[in-house]
């Protein structure tokens, strides 16, 4: 079976569809309609981070500013950057409204505006996965951590956003399967295979799983 792949989308375009969307994503997140980020991954992302009171951090894709004010609310000093003018407009009007001290910056992941070594630590929240050349962007977090510096984010699954997804249907409509398929596709470094075996269990039942690696031997 061959599966299609659509057409990598530009930084271009996705800084375009991200300012489209800006307006009514803040209107909307900022209603309480963000229960995923509010309820679920701003608190679980918060109860891992590291101490950050008195470091200086960079939060990537910042969006209309909620969960950089959080860090600054943690004691952090923060910079942070979008894509998208209309949310830095946002983010600017709340730190008007209560001045946390943060610097925001229309800037792209991909060519971040600090000096070498300029953060103690960088964030992104669930923005990763929508940066067209998220190699390319980690490299620019690398450049702009100090030595020992920490990156933590957090991204989709990709069960979510597959690069082959197909819902398969019987011939009345209903639907039998989802088909999804091409996760490792892109990946670099090598795809390791392995297995998963109950124990106790008879006849030798097993479960196969396969995944990538980190090109670094360990």
């Amino acid at each position: 079976m061959t599966h299609e792949r659509e057409k990598a989308i530009t930084p271009a375009e996705a800084a375009a569809y991200w300012e489209a969307n800006a307006e009514a994503w803040t209107r909307h997140s900022r209603a309480g309609y963000d229960v995923y980020r509010d309820a679920l991954n701003t608190p679980a992302f918060l109860a891992m981070l590291p101490p950050v009171s008195g470091l200086l951090g960079l939060d990537i894709g910042c969006g209309e500013g909620s969960n950089t004010r959080a860090l600054a609310r943690l004691g952090a000093s923060m910079h942070a950057v979008d894509v998208a003018p209309t949310f830095i407009r946002h983010a600017l009007a709340a730190e008007r409204g209560d001045p946390r001290a943060i610097l925001f910056h229309v800037a792209d992941a991909v060519s971040l505006p600090f000096a070498d070594g300029a953060f103690d630590f960088v964030t992104a929240f669930m923005s990763l996965m929508d940066i067209p050349d998220q190699a390319h962007a980690l490299r620019e977090v690398v450049r702009v951590l100090r030595p020992g510096g920490f990156l933590q984010f957090s991204v989709c699954h990709p069960c979510f956003d597959p690069p082959h997804r197909r819902v398969l249907r019987e011939a009345d409509g209903t639907t039998r399967a989802i088909e999804v398929a091409g996760y490792f596709d892109t990946t670099e470094g090598r795809e390791d295979t392995w297995w998963f075996e109950l124990c106790g269990a008879r006849n030798g039942n097993k479960s196969r799983r396969s995944g990538p690696r980190d090109p670094i031997e360990h």
